[in-house]
């Protein structure tokens, strides 16, 4: 971990260590020498360091460079230290913005994504009301085919006491059978119904999946076992006076009620999941702008240093010319051999 409170005679001295070995003083140079610091706070103390070597030249020219020659030297680093600066201070602005913004997503990412994280345990919680309500549904029915199997009993008891009313209930037999196949219908389509949403659920909450298959599975055994039940007494059915019908038509709308609910439930499971991801995406798209900026500040730099190179470069052809010159000042000067 990087410590804080870098000073600016570390980065000073750092620099000058580095012209001494003959490199260029960068930020990353400088950052490995150092061993800590972070890049903007050494970028800061290297400009100050830099100014300071511009307003005190480090190179004392020779008497003979014409005053042309130092003029346009001068003119020349001043220029390119006023092209650095400004660029410098111009990426600097855009990578401040940068931040700017990138705090302010992520502040707005955080919100949103805490408001979904409130809905996704709202949605849960409606999940689990609602399996509970199908359980309590579930031991509801089981009582009901016990009065059923009583009501059964009766039935064959008036069978062998009226023999008339055996065409009676054959037509509720064949009703009865009717409605359990429309039943069966019912409850396969919401069972693929229920499959279907379990994948998409699983897809698009993926930190939830755990959970939700189970609860989903837990329901699906109770809708399987109350299908096989069905199935089981289908052909035991030998009719059911009118009040069970009516209390089997209010079981199924109960039933479909609260299927619909856990759609509703899931669905909002899975708006939750939608938002959470977008909200997560837009994050990854602000720290990529950031890390954008700070690639840009540091090619800045990188181009400051590359012009202060070159300057060197021409005060050093500067020198050659002129021992060359003196050279040449000198053989002419020479007497000649008699």
């Amino acid at each position: 971990m990087a410590r804080t409170g870098i000073s600016y005679a570390d980065v000073r001295d750092a620099a000058e260590s580095l012209l001494g070995r003959g490199l260029n003083p960068t930020i990353q140079r400088v950052r490995e020498l150092l061993g800590t610091g972070s890049n903007t706070t050494i970028s800061e103390h290297l400009k100050s360091w830099q100014q300071q070597r511009a307003e005190t030249p480090q190179i004392a020219l020779p008497p003979s460079v014409p005053e042309t020659v130092l003029a346009a030297l001068d003119s020349f680093w001043k220029i390119a230290l006023q092209e650095a600066e400004a660029t410098f201070d111009e990426q600097r602005e855009i990578a401040a913005q940068a931040v700017v913004a990138a705090e302010q997503a992520r502040d707005s990412a955080l919100a949103d994504l805490q408001n979904a994280q409130a809905i996704t345990a709202d949605c849960r919680l409606q999940l689990e009301a609602s399996q509970t309500a199908t359980r309590a549904l579930a031991d509801r029915l089981l009582v009901e085919q016990e009065r059923r199997a009583a009501a059964e009993t009766a039935i064959e008891t008036a069978e062998q006491r009226a023999s008339a009313a055996a065409e009676t209930v054959a037509q509720i037999r064949a009703e009865t059978e009717a409605r359990v196949a429309q039943l069966e219908t019912l409850l396969r389509q919401t069972r693929e119904d229920l499959l279907r949403q379990q994948a998409d659920t699983r897809q698009r909450l993926e930190t939830e999946r755990q959970r939700v298959e189970a609860n989903e599975a837990r329901l699906t055994q109770i809708l399987d076992q109350s299908r096989a039940e069905w199935v089981a007494e289908r052909h035991a059915f030998a009719g059911e006076r009118t009040d069970w019908k009516n209390r089997e038509a209010a079981w199924l709308e109960r039933l479909e009620r609260q299927e619909r609910e856990n759609a509703s439930a899931r669905e909002a499971l899975a708006v939750a999941g939608e938002r959470q991801r977008a909200l997560v995406a837009e994050l990854q798209q602000a720290r990529a702008a950031l890390e954008e900026s700070e690639t840009r500040h540091i090619e800045t730099l990188r181009v400051s240093e590359q012009l202060r190179g070159e300057l060197a470069a021409a005060l050093e052809i500067q020198k050659r010319l002129d021992r060359e010159r003196r050279g040449r000042s000198e053989r002419k000067a020479a007497p000649k051999p008699k």
